[in-house]
């Protein structure tokens, strides 16, 4: 069931690149799973999310999008209060972007702001290629 969760977040992820590349193309997914910390909850990350928008239009690399997903139905309802997934154009793409954003004073504090707020069990990469397009 975690592959099967892990596929259909990164799945998603990777549709926001479908009108800017080939249906062939495999795009980077970077997938989380996480529980808030005590006394965390949505409106930190709703903040955190404010904070993370604002830097990204300052950004030379952010050509990536963010999607949070809020489980409603999962078999293990314990397991993750949310799933956050960051899809990149590519590899190299999802490099340039992390390189920039954990190298500054700003990408640094939102990340240390992230581990505040998520205790994350699993973080994974996954390369994405479309194969249908229906939307």
């Amino acid at each position: 069931m975690k592959a099967f969760l892990t596929l259909m977040l990164v799945f998603s992820s990777a549709l926001t690149f479908a009108d800017d590349h080939a249906a062939n193309e495999p795009a980077a997914v970077e997938t989380w799973l996480c529980t808030f910390n005590e006394g965390k909850g949505m409106a930190d990350m709703d903040k955190w999310f404010d904070g993370v928008n604002e830097y990204a239009k300052t950004q030379t690399n952010n050509q990536y999008n963010m999607y949070l997903w809020v489980p409603n139905f999962v078999s293990d309802l314990k397991r993750a209060d949310i799933a956050l997934t960051v899809g990149f154009p590519s590899l190299a793409g999802m490099a340039a972007s992390q390189i920039e954003f954990f190298g500054s004073k700003i990408g640094s504090a939102l990340f240390e702001e992230y581990q505040e707020i998520l205790d994350c069990s699993s973080r994974e990469v996954w390369m994405v290629t479309q194969k249908r397009m229906g939307m």
